[in-house]
């Protein structure tokens, strides 16, 4: 993909996002900030089984941030938890060899 495209991705998940909000009362809730940035991510999840029911997020932060949180509500919602841990580079929304995503969520792969 052409780096258009991607800033157009990160955009409109920044402008439009997926799953913004809470869940009541979730299964899980992580919490987690940059403070070299000042990046604040809150992700609910719902869980039935080992399986990703509903998943919401919360925060603040630059673009990058909220459009990747947006963009990984839509990646495993509906899936299994493992789905999750098996995130790469070669799996993200967006590559841009996976630094920026990982970064934001701090994913050691």
């Amino acid at each position: 993909m052409s780096e258009d495209i991607y800033r157009e991705m990160i955009l409109d998940h920044y402008r439009n996002p997926r799953n913004k909000g809470k869940i009541e009362t979730p299964d899980v809730r992580i919490h987690d900030s940059n403070p070299l940035c000042g990046d604040e991510i809150s992700i609910d999840l719902k869980v039935e089984g080992d399986t990703i029911k509903d998943i919401k997020f919360d925060g603040r932060g630059c673009a990058i941030s909220q459009a990747s949180a947006s963009m990984l509500t839509e990646m495993v919602s509906n899936k299994p938890l493992t789905t999750i841990k098996d995130i790469t580079k070669t799996t993200t929304p967006f590559d841009f060899d996976g630094k920026l995503f990982r970064y934001c969520f701090r994913i050691e792969k």
